[in-house]
């Protein structure tokens, strides 16, 4: 066996061992986050399908995603709720605006066009207000996987 080999055997030995703490491209556009969360990029969404699981949940993006695996992975289960209920919130009120916005534009009368346009301000408003909080949770999220990164580091480097 040569020296290659080894080291080939070796990292695949390591990576099968750490596989509950990895975030990795499964070389299909897809992730495999901590061993047991699917992530698949579609066309606007992201989906993620536990292990265990025939559920499928929906995130607007890769950050949000990978954002509750690491909640839930971490049992912060409260966390991942209000990050599933933030996300979705924040697709409904997207989708609404850009739909009343259509209408707006797509209106005839000038008066029509402003009412809409108008009442479209509080969604905007509210819209800016879940994505500020969902940015928070993101990052709390983050927060949390860094520290797991380093309780992992501290606990196998001998300290």
């Amino acid at each position: 066996m040569t020296r290659d080999q080894k080291v080939q055997r070796w990292a695949e030995k390591e990576a099968r061992r750490k596989l509950h703490t990895m975030i990795i491209d499964d070389e299909k556009g897809g992730y495999v986050a901590f061993g047991k969360y699917q992530l698949r990029p579609t066309t606007h969404r992201v989906e993620v399908t536990v292990s265990n699981d025939h559920a499928v949940t929906v995130f607007s993006n890769k950050r949000t995603a990978i954002s509750w695996c690491v909640a839930d992975n971490y049992k912060q289960y409260r966390l991942a709720k209000i990050i599933k209920t933030l996300d979705h919130k924040k697709q409904c009120l997207l989708e609404d605006i850009q739909y009343n916005k259509q209408v707006a534009h797509k209106g005839k009368d000038h008066e029509f066009r402003e009412l809409v346009l108008t009442k479209l301000e509080s969604k905007v408003g509210h819209y800016s207000l879940v994505d500020r909080e969902l940015e928070k949770c993101l990052n709390l999220a983050k927060y949390i996987q860094l520290k797991g990164f380093q309780n992992e580091t501290a606990r196998t480097s001998g300290r």
